[in-house]
């Protein structure tokens, strides 16, 4: 069980935006945020591929003539908005896991050439969502999705940060070890279970 910690906050225009949060793909969370509030969900989390998807879906764009921004002289005045302050994943902050990606769902008279994905830290403008996914052992994953890079091959070998959290050899390594372990346990278990029972 992994615990989901998730602080927003909502601004007016016509009416409160409503959040959706879905995980793997169900629906946790679909209401209307009023300023500014924090919501915490326990999540079932899988070994691999747990996709958290945190987005906005009541901002109108011209359907029943309703606009969910207000600008005078090309200056926005009020707007129906949510910003995402906090995505907390057993305590570890996670916002940055969004990669500043926001993918907008077009809507109403909304124009087509609006883009299909806003770069923004938190800010959700328009009916879309963020998404970030995650595995287990989630201390393991989020520091691997934080901070491995790519391998410079390029710097010096005993200088080469990038080579920071690659574990792969080792890893590679380890699984052989304990496959010959499991082999000699396989052939010689009957052998320690006589000698035991003597």
């Amino acid at each position: 069980m992994v615990k989901l910690a998730l602080t927003v906050t909502g601004t007016f225009c016509n009416s409160w935006p409503r959040l959706v949060v879905e995980f793997n793909k169900n629906k946790i969370f679909h209401k209307e945020i009023q300023n500014t509030e924090t919501l915490e969900f326990d999540l079932n989390a899988n070994d691999s591929d747990n996709l958290l998807v945190v987005g906005m879906d009541n901002k109108s764009f011209g359907q029943n003539g309703v606009w969910d921004t207000k600008a005078v002289d090309n200056v926005i005045h009020e707007d129906k908005t949510i910003t995402v302050d906090s995505v907390r994943l057993d305590d570890v902050e996670c916002k940055d896991l969004f990669y500043n990606t926001f993918h907008v769902k077009r809507t109403g008279k909304q124009p087509s050439y609006f883009p299909d994905v806003v770069t923004t830290q938190d800010k959700m403008n328009y009916n879309g969502y963020f998404k970030m996914n995650f595995s287990l052992p989630l201390y393991n994953n989020l520091i691997n999705q934080k901070f491995k890079k790519e391998i410079d091959q390029n710097k010096s070998y005993f200088s080469n940060y990038t080579k920071t959290f690659h574990y792969e050899g080792e890893q590679k390594l380890i699984n052989e070890i304990t496959e010959v372990l499991n082999k000699v346990d396989e052939k010689f278990s009957d052998k320690r279970s006589k000698i035991r029972d003597s």
